[in-house]
């Protein structure tokens, strides 16, 4: 993929209609996976997703498109409104990001790593002005998101356990 096709990319704020295409998305075997490891009907995303679209939590929720195909799901919040989440991961500063390609066709081809790059620049840290670094968690298995995410810069930071499973923790600084 080049830039040109990288500045392509949107991000939008999810919304209620999104829903089913989240459905579907968490039940590909490439995300369920890694992302979403047990089935999840749509009752299940919306109950899921609904305090995000409403805005009854602090999380911020998009699409990433490209020439306005949306192909992954991109969210944003500040460690310290989950203090279980902070905890977890042993800080206190900072965003985590968590994302999922959603369609099996952008898979491999450099979407990830231009949708991360963009949502980083373009959302997640305008959207956090005060906050200098960005944090990213992948299970230690899944070598082609920890492989994407240090391409966009993120730095291993330590190793934890989360549901059992031994994951890495990536930290990127504000450029």
């Amino acid at each position: 993929m080049n830039s040109a096709a990288a500045q392509e990319i949107v991000f939008r704020r999810v919304e209620e209609h999104d829903f089913p295409t989240l459905a579907a998305w968490l039940a590909e075997p490439h995300v369920r996976r890694f992302y979403q490891k047990t089935p999840v009907t749509l009752a299940q995303v919306l109950q899921e997703y609904g305090p995000c679209v409403r805005a009854e939590e602090p999380s911020i929720c998009h699409m990433a498109t490209s020439g306005g195909a949306p192909f992954a799901y991109l969210q944003c919040y500040r460690n310290a409104d989950y203090p279980e989440w902070a905890d977890l991961i042993g800080v206190s500063d900072g965003i985590s990001v968590d994302l999922y390609i959603g369609e099996p066709t952008y898979l491999h081809k450099g979407f990830g790593r231009a949708a991360l790059s963009g949502y980083l620049r373009r959302v997640a840290f305008p959207s956090y002005a005060e906050q200098t670094r960005a944090y990213i968690a992948h299970e230690l298995t899944n070598i082609a998101a920890l492989q994407c995410s240090m391409a966009v810069g993120f730095l291993p930071l330590r190793r934890f356990w989360e549901d059992g499973v031994e994951t890495m923790l990536l930290v990127i600084d504000r450029p």
